[in-house]
């Protein structure tokens, strides 16, 4: 049926049949075949009909006549995505034929299903919230669906969705209407809520109570956490009882249960303004004490849905109340029992229980930690103390736990968080008290779970501790020295990352150093340790380069023997030995340096179609290098990347297919010319020729990035200007056809962000020459259109280059850059007000606001002129008044203005349309 169809062009005239849309929905929902073939034509019919202008109108029709679950629910989603994203398709005059055809959809779909309840009753809302002159919503909802208690449902649905659609991201409401918005909700909160509790007392006459407690459930919390109810009104309410009576006396069990739950977490949210909700807070927290009994049942049983709830209130409560719990501890509303709730939660033998409170333990240390009065630590000791023994149990690794394995990727990163929880515990307990404890535990225990998670726990805080704290070091070392190869992998990876982490204490002291390399070394021959070892070696070399220098023999064997270690392992480490050689006079350097580049660029030799693990192997003997040399002396680098340069420049070849290992390639090149700088002369024609062969076949932007570096280290040698400009001259043509196609910035925001920094380079170093050229005109051009694009990177690229222009244009008075910043100055801006008024979110107006600034101080009245032109463009009404306009150009043009204040005018103003 589906190819008998003719179907027409959204974007022409001809009006998609109703028939043909039913098709097509059947095609995709009733289809039993299931041809695919089929399904995709029908859904890509299907699309282009939601964008079409005539979707309106189908839709209102589809509903109407309701053929269907999958029919209907197309046409009430449809409805809803079109008043959300494209309201301003509609005539201001259909607004009230549209509103009340909803109303009559909701009235249809009362006693339907659910799914198509919802999106009808956020078309509703998001059409109210959009049309100002419908100032009784509220009312006319309740007018028409209250008296009817079979409307009942379907009226909850519209009043909870309504404030919530208040912070909706995607309607571009504005500052101004959100809070005419609020204000009106405000006004009716008192009816809305007496509505709800005139349900709760007369739920006898409904034929399904629990569905409907649900929805007046939902309805309670949505308008409470916006802050729109009177909480003493509230408080003394029948619902509050309700959902607590529910939570405490029916776990789980209760078909209202989960929204009971979500209801107090809602109302414990609102609680956090105790100024204006205490009241609530008084009838809330001392009801919390009632859940004890759930939770211990819930442990008991193992039932960990009821555990979560009841988690989630206590944590939601325990982050409300953060002020009463530091400032009176154990009095008022610092009621203690809420933190002993959370820890008797977070008990239970389930590690994603204990993530939900997370964030109370992080703030309750943070706020801990600013108290002015610090007896308050002693209070919470005890806690944390307790807090630090739930930890080391649920930190422990399983028996048959397998570091590879993907199945325990989650519980790695929960272990991670808790590395910055131990932090806090450090903080209230006291570094030395946390390691005395864990010693005292790792003295007790025998079984290598148990003993890995103490080991553990000790890594996470030990790197804290002072390297003057000898003796505590010294008795965890001495532990970890004496574990034999015979016990479990895993604690001897453990014992492997502590000696790591005492990286500054064991550096600090030779003697324990030369037994710590030496254990580490015999670790090192077991294939699942090495990696590891060579972590702890690293950290080792960071912490005491100097001192590692007489080991330096040692650590270019272990680079020499390395095996069964990851690429990343292998070049972090290798850096970090470049950087222990740095401390030998030039000559020993340049040697070693030789030695260590000796393997990869073997490698390189037998497997040349295989270089990126060698490749990168370099690039970390170049970055890794931080010497001083002077200009005169010949850089132990330097014969290194004579010697590489070969190999990198047939790489290029090699890799031209894959986008990763072009970079990487790239990247070698550019950490060795940062190295040796202008030492390599003879290396840059090969280069450039390399890259722009390579740029012309297979155009990765990271080409552009290195020409910058090119530009950077070689400009300064006058005899090298020509064939620098004539680089640029080779890769600016593609780079143009690239960016000018239909959608280039918009698809190559990595080119846009490489290019403008290599034109930025040419113009800060190569200034007089490229601005006299005839390309300049054209890179202004595309530099004005950039400022438009919705990526930071590549829009602030544009920006710097556009502002250097300038410069030269304003300061050092050259005459192409003053013609082209005057001739495209209307043009940026214009751009930079679009990207203000709406165009941009306030993330990305920080760099536009301060190149308008720039431009209002160099161009002053012509500057002024543009500016009050562009202004005129944006329309009035809703959102902005010409009053709101006036001020905006008088705050930019103020002869006072700074940058930042420019900056905070304009997100002020985007506001309107946010």
């Amino acid at each position: 049926l589906l190819y008998t169809i003719k179907f027409e062009s959204m974007a022409g005239v001809e009006k998609p049949q109703l028939n043909e849309v039913f098709a097509a929905l059947s095609i995709l929902y009733k289809n039993q075949s299931r041809d695919k073939s089929a399904i995709e034509t029908a859904s890509s019919y299907l699309t282009k009909v939601q964008q079409s202008i005539w979707a309106w109108e189908l839709a209102d029709s589809i509903l109407f006549q309701n053929k269907g679950k999958e029919y209907s629910h197309f046409g009430a989603t449809t409805l809803r995505n079109k008043i959300q994203k494209e309201f301003r398709e509609l005539p201001e005059a259909s607004h009230i034929s549209l509103r009340d055809s909803l109303l009559k959809h909701l009235e249809l779909f009362k006693q339907g299903e659910a799914i198509i309840v919802t999106q009808l009753s956020l078309a509703l809302a998001d059409l109210a919230l959009q049309m100002p002159a419908w100032n009784t919503v509220i009312t006319d909802l309740l007018t028409r669906f209250s008296p009817d208690s079979k409307s009942w449902d379907v009226l909850l649905e519209c009043l909870t969705v309504l404030p919530e659609e208040v912070g909706s991201r995607y309607l571009k409401l504005g500052a101004a209407r959100r809070e005419e918005i609020t204000t009106l909700l405000q006004s009716h909160s008192d009816t809305v809520f007496s509505f709800l509790e005139f349900v709760m007392t007369n739920s006898g006459v409904l034929t399904s109570p629990d569905l409907t407690y649900i929805h007046v459930f939902r309805c309670w919390g949505s308008w409470l956490v916006l802050g729109e109810f009177n909480t003493k009104a509230v408080a003394q309410g029948k619902i509050l009882c309700r959902i607590f009576d529910i939570v405490i006396n029916n776990p789980s069990t209760h078909p209202c249960y989960e929204a009971a739950c979500d209801a107090i977490c809602s109302a414990t949210y609102a609680m956090e303004d105790l100024h204006v909700n205490r009241e609530l807070a008084l009838q809330v927290v001392p009801r919390l004490s009632s859940l004890q009994a759930p939770l211990h049942t819930a442990i008991s049983e193992d039932n960990q849905d009821v555990v979560n709830s009841i988690a989630r209130i206590v944590t939601e409560a325990g982050e409300s109340l953060i002020g009463p719990l530091t400032k009176t501890p154990g009095k008022d509303l610092g009621e203690l029992g809420i933190v002993s709730l959370i820890l008797s939660a977070i008990k239970y033998p389930d590690y994603t229980v204990a993530e939900i409170s997370f964030n109370f333990w992080f703030q309750l240390a943070e706020n801990i930690y600013r108290a002015p009065d610090m007896s308050i630590v002693d209070t919470y000791k005890p806690v944390f103390v307790e807090l630090l023994n739930v930890i080391i149990k649920l930190c422990e690794l399983p028996e048959d736990f397998e570091e590879a394995s993907s199945d325990e990727d989650d519980f790695l990163e929960f272990r991670e968080k808790c590395n910055d929880l131990l932090k806090d515990v450090v903080y209230i307990v006291g570094i030395r008290g946390v390691l005395e404890l864990l010693l005292q535990e790792l003295e007790k225990t025998a079984e290598w779970p148990r003993t890995e998670s103490l080991l553990f726990c000790s890594a996470c805080v030990i790197k804290i501790l002072s390297s003057n704290d000898t003796d505590i070091v010294y008795r965890y070392l001495t532990a970890v020295l004496a574990i034999q190869p015979t016990v479990n992998m895993n604690l001897r990876i453990i014992s492997i990352k502590l000696m790591g982490h005492c990286a500054e204490w064991v550096t600090a002291n030779e003697q324990i150093l030369n037994h710590v390399l030496q254990k580490i070394l015999s670790e090192m021959q077991e294939k699942h340790l090495a990696g590891h070892c060579m972590t702890a070696l690293e950290r080792l070399c960071q912490s005491g380069s100097q001192v590692l220098q007489a080991h330096t023999e040692l650590l270019l064997q272990i680079v020499e023997q390395a095996v069964d270690v990851s690429n990343s392992v292998l070049t972090q480490f290798v850096e970090c030995v470049v950087g222990v050689c740095c401390y030998h006079p030039l000559d020993k350097q340049g040697q070693y340096l030789t030695m260590i580049a000796n393997r990869p660029l073997t490698s390189l030799a037998k497997n040349p179609d295989d270089p990126i693990k060698d490749i990168d192997c370099l690039s970390s003997i170049f970055r890794g290098y931080k010497g001083d040399v002077a200009p005169t002396d010949t850089h132990p680098l330097q014969a290194v990347f004579v010697a590489a340069w070969p190999h990198l420049s047939r790489a290029l070849v090699t890799c031209v297919g894959s986008v990763n290992n072009v970079e990487r390639v790239c990247r070698a090149i550019r950490y060795g010319l940062r190295g040796v700088g202008q030492r390599t002369p003879e290396i840059l024609e090969p280069l450039a020729a390399s890259l722009v062969q390579l740029y012309t076949i297979k155009p990765h932007s990271c080409v552009l990035y290195l020409s910058s570096v090119i530009v950077d280290e070689f400009s300064t040698d006058k005899r090298l200007e020509e064939g620098l400009l004539g680089l640029f001259s080779a890769l600016a043509p593609k780079t143009f056809e690239i960016l000018s196609a239909p959608h280039g910035l918009e698809r190559n925001y990595d080119t846009v962000d490489d290019f403008y920094r290599l034109c930025s380079r040419y113009i800060q170093h190569l200034g007089p020459r490229l601005s006299n050229s005839g390309i300049l005109p054209h890179l202004v051009d595309m530099a004005t259109s950039c400022l438009a694009l919705h990526q930071k990177d590549a829009q602030s690229s544009a920006i710097k280059f556009i502002d250097l222009v300038l410069h030269r244009a304003s300061v050092e008075k050259c005459v192409p850059c003053l013609e082209q910043m005057k001739r495209k100055g209307q043009d940026m801006v214009s751009t930079i007000v679009a990207g203000i008024a709406g165009g941009h979110p306030s993330s990305l107006l920080s760099d536009l606001a301060i190149l308008l600034h720039d431009l209002l101080i160099a161009f002053q009245e012509e500057a002024r002129a543009w500016l009050r032109a562009s202004l005129t463009t944006i329309p009035t009404g809703l959102y902005v008044t010409p009053k709101h306009i006036e001020e905006l150009y008088h705050n930019l043009t103020a002869a006072s203005t700074q940058p930042r204040d420019t900056a905070r005018f304009c997100k002020e103003f985007n506001q309107c349309f946010t």
